[in-house]
């Protein structure tokens, strides 16, 4: 019924699960080498680790959730359209409020374009469960 929304969903709940890999395992490499260059004060080095090991497992949770939701996105499912729009809100939120903090258009633009991706499935291709 939604083919359109369900591949969209599947896509970014695909792309933000493989994401999680170079995120969890070189971004934290990155951060240590950041706190061993004294870049990063040590006061807020276990924080700053802590932080990432966060955003890294809620990415990977977040990607496994868009894919449980992807067959009842298929269905029509009004609660599973909601969790995502909320979701897919979110990441453009955060990504472009990335791209204000930093001041330029950098990597992390992708994931306002997942969002919108998600916001795409759940608004403009998306058509409600037949109730017949």
């Amino acid at each position: 019924m939604n083919r359109i929304s369900y591949i969209l969903v599947l896509f970014v709940g695909i792309i933000t699960c493989l994401s999680f890999i170079p995120h969890a395992f070189m971004g934290m490499q990155a951060v240590i080498e950041h706190i061993n260059k004294g870049e990063i004060q040590p006061v807020a080095a276990d924080g700053m680790q802590e932080i990432w090991l966060y955003s890294s497992i809620m990415m990977l949770l977040s990607g496994i959730w868009m894919l449980f939701l992807a067959k009842p996105i298929q269905r029509g499912n009004h609660w599973a359209r909601i969790q995502l729009l909320l979701i897919g809100i979110g990441l453009v939120v955060f990504g472009l409020g990335c791209v204000y903090i930093s001041k330029e258009i950098d990597a992390m633009i992708a994931f306002a374009v997942q969002g919108l991706l998600l916001v795409l499935a759940t608004t403009l291709f998306f058509k409600k469960q037949n109730h017949e």
